[in-house]
């Protein structure tokens, strides 16, 4: 029986999220112009925190929803992702990144505590250098 080496692993990894990202781009490409997201902390405070976030991050979703905004969640490719245990840093750089990147996302939403998360630092800054426009989620809006 063959041994698979951490770098096949990797690479299959690689390939799917590159995959993935390019299935919700031609998602993204369908939705009603223009496309804002939703990012924020999801697991800065640990896995008993996580679903909380979670809730939040949707019910902010909701709320541009109610107010006529198109919003992109990767919600169909998160099992995909989470169910595989692809490591964080790739799921940014081969999933989060290209997307952000694609020019099709207008507007990323922060929700508070962004900056407690490596995660949406790591949007923030991407989506800065993708000239997306950046808004806060104010917590009175929930």
């Amino acid at each position: 029986m063959e041994k698979t080496s951490n770098s096949e692993i990797m690479d299959e990894e690689v390939v799917a999220l590159k995959q993935l990202a390019e299935q919700e781009i031609r998602k993204i490409e369908q939705l009603p112009q223009p496309v804002v997201r939703v990012c924020g902390p999801l697991t800065c405070d640990g896995p008993e925190g996580y679903l909380r976030s979670a809730d939040r991050l949707a019910l902010a979703e909701k709320v541009l929803q109610d107010k006529g905004m198109s919003i992109w969640t990767f919600g169909d490719s998160e099992e995909e992702i989470f169910g595989k245990g692809y490591s964080d840093e790739n799921v940014f750089e081969f999933f989060h990144k290209p997307i952000l990147e694609s020019g099709l996302i207008q507007e990323a939403y922060f929700l508070p505590r962004w900056d407690e998360s490596n995660g949406a630092t790591l949007e923030r800054n991407t989506a800065r250098d993708a000239k997306v426009s950046i808004q806060e989620f104010l917590e009175e809006w929930f």
